[in-house]
C-alpha cells in the first residue's frame, strides 16, 4: 500500500476551525438535509457523501455552489449531454486546455471555476534544443554521425581522385600498344564511377546541410514558443459540448506537477474529491482526459498502488490525458493524471498526484 496522507490536510484543518467557531458563538448548527432519487425511490440524508455522484448537482447547500454567480454552465451541460453515470458525469466537469505548443486537460474543483490541471500542460517543463531536451539531443547526435560518415567518404573520394590522376599519368606515359588502348579504357571505367561517387556525395552533403538548417529553424521555432508560453497567462479552454471558454492562470506550485486555472462569471460542474487512499489496490478508477483532441475519452483500469504522493493505475494515460482526473467508480477525483512510466517490455502504469496533494497546494481553493 502507498504511505499514508496526513488525516487532517489544511482544507480539513480550516473546515474544523470554521465548524468549532461556529459552535462557540452561535450555537450547534443544523445539518442540511439532501435528497437523492436511487432506483425509483427518494432518500434523504445530511452527508451528501452518500449521494450518487451523478445527482450531486441536486446538493445545493454545498458552499462552494452557493458562492457562484453567473451562467449556470451544469445545467447547460446536463442538458445537452444526458450523462447515463457517474463517469458521464464527471466528464461534465473535464476540460481540454489549448496552448501555444499542444493540448492537454484540466477539470474543475469548485463551482465557481477553479481549475486544476498539471503544470506541464501550460509550460515547457523541458528546455527545448537543450540538453534536458530528448529529442533535440538525440536529433543532433544524428546529424553528427551522418557529417563524420560523410566527412570519412570525402577522404575516400579525395584518395580515389588522386588514385585516378596516378594512373592518368602512367597511361599517358605508355607508348602506344594495345596495353595503353586496354589501360585507357580502364581510366575512362574508373573516371565514370569517380564522377558517379562525387555526385552521390555532393547530394549527401547538400542534403545534410538542408536538414541541419531545418533543424536549428525548428529549434529556434521551439525556443520562441517556449518564451512565449512562459509569458501567457490566459488560455482556451473547451467544455464537454465544446463550448470555449477563457480560463486564467492563478498559480503554479513549486513543489508540484501543478497549476491552478480559473473561469469568471460561471457556475461551473465540479468533481469532489474522494481520499485516495481509502482505495483499495483492485479497485476501479477511470482516467478522464483529451488525448490527441479526443474530447473527454475515458480509459478504466484499477488501482495499482500508491508510490508517495502518487496512485498509480493501469488505465491507459496517453498524450493529452495529462491534468485530467482519476476517479473512482462513484465519480469522485482521487489523482490529477500526471505521467507513464514506460518500458520496452510492456505499456508501463499511469501515475496520478494524489488530489489531497493538489488540493493542499492552493490556497485559493
Amino acid at each position: 500500500m502507498g504511505v499514508p496522507m496526513p488525516l487532517f490536510p489544511k482544507t480539513l484543518r480550516l473546515v474544523c476551525l470554521v465548524g468549532l467557531a461556529t459552535l462557540l458563538f452561535v450555537g450547534a448548527p443544523q445539518a442540511a438535509v439532501y435528497k437523492y432519487k436511487q432506483d425509483g425511490v427518494w432518500h434523504f440524508t445530511d452527508n451528501p457523501g452518500e449521494m450518487p455522484a451523478s445527482q450531486l448537482q441536486d446538493a445545493g447547500q454545498s458552499p462552494q455552489v452557493s458562492g457562484a454567480k453567473g451562467v449556470d454552465l451544469r445545467k447547460q451541460l446536463v442538458t445537452a449531454l444526458q450523462p447515463a453515470n457517474e463517469i458521464e458525469t464527471a466528464t461534465l466537469a473535464t476540460v481540454a486546455i489549448e496552448t501555444s505548443f499542444g493540448w492537454g486537460s484540466g477539470f474543475f474543483v469548485t463551482a465557481d471555476g477553479f481549475i486544476l490541471t498539471n503544470k506541464h500542460v501550460i509550460r515547457m517543463t523541458r528546455g527545448p534544443g537543450t540538453a534536458d531536451d530528448p529529442a533535440a539531443e538525440s536529433r543532433t547526435r544524428a546529424l553528427e554521425r551522418f557529417n563524420a560518415q560523410l566527412d570519412e567518404e570525402m577522404k575516400r573520394l579525395a584518395q580515389a581522385r588522386d588514385d585516378l590522376a596516378a594512373f592518368r599519368q602512367f597511361v599517358d606515359g605508355q607508348p602506344d600498344s594495345s596495353a595503353k588502348t586496354y589501360n585507357e579504357t580502364r581510366y575512362q571505367e574508373g573516371l565514370r564511377r569517380y564522377r558517379r561517387w562525387e555526385e552521390a556525395v555532393n547530394e549527401q552533403r547538400q542534403k545534410l546541410a538542408a536538414e541541419r538548417s531545418r533543424f536549428e529553424a525548428a529549434l529556434l521555432q521551439q525556443r520562441v514558443d517556449a518564451n512565449l508560453a512562459g509569458l501567457n497567462r490566459n488560455f482556451t479552454i473547451y467544455l464537454a459540448d465544446n463550448t470555449p471558454l477563457y480560463a486564467y492562470l492563478v498559480e503554479i506550485s513549486d513543489q508540484h506537477d501543478l497549476a491552478l486555472l480559473k473561469v469568471d462569471g460561471y457556475i461551473t460542474p465540479y468533481l469532489q474529491a474522494g481520499h485516495p487512499f481509502a482505495s483499495a489496490q483492485g479497485d476501479p478508477v477511470y482516467a478522464i482526459g483529451n488525448p490527441v483532441k479526443l474530447r473527454n475519452s475515458v480509459t478504466a483500469g484499477v488501482v495499482s498502488g500508491f508510490q508517495g504522493d502518487f496512485v498509480k493505475t493501469n488505465a491507459q494515460i496517453y498524450p493529452g490525458n495529462s491534468g485530467g482526473p482519476l476517479v473512482t467508480a462513484q465519480g469522485r477525483v482521487i489523482g490529477i493524471n500526471t505521467f507513464k512510466q514506460l518500458t520496452h517490455k510492456f505499456e508501463g502504469l499511469g501515475f496520478a498526484i494524489s488530489i489531497t496533494v493538489a488540493m493542499d497546494a492552493f490556497d485559493a481553493i
